[in-house]
C-alpha cells in the first residue's frame, strides 16, 4: 500500500546558474526533482563539505562563496 506523504518545503532563495538547488527557510540547501540527460535526479539534501567550503552540485565543488553571489532571494512554498 503506497501512502502518500507530501511535506511542504519553504523556499528563501534559488540560484543563477543552478536552477534545481533552492535554499530552505532552514538555511540547508536542497536539489529538486529534475531529468539530467534521460536520467532523473531525485529530491536531495545537499551536504555541506567544511574542509573545503563547499557543497557538491553536479558532481563539482561549489564554494559557499560562490553561492552568496548567485543566490535570488524570493519567497515560495512547494511540496515535496
Amino acid at each position: 500500500m503506497y501512502i502518500n506523504k507530501l511535506k511542504l518545503l519553504e523556499i528563501e532563495g534559488t540560484f543563477k546558474m543552478f536552477p534545481f538547488v533552492v535554499c530552505g527557510s532552514d538555511k540547508k540547501l536542497y536539489q529538486l526533482d529534475h531529468f539530467k540527460n534521460r536520467r532523473t535526479c531525485y529530491f536531495k539534501k545537499l551536504t555541506y563539505n567544511s574542509q573545503r567550503k563547499a557543497y557538491r552540485i553536479n558532481s563539482q565543488w561549489v564554494t559557499k562563496k560562490r553561492l552568496l553571489k548567485l543566490i535570488i532571494l524570493k519567497k515560495e512554498t512547494i511540496e515535496i
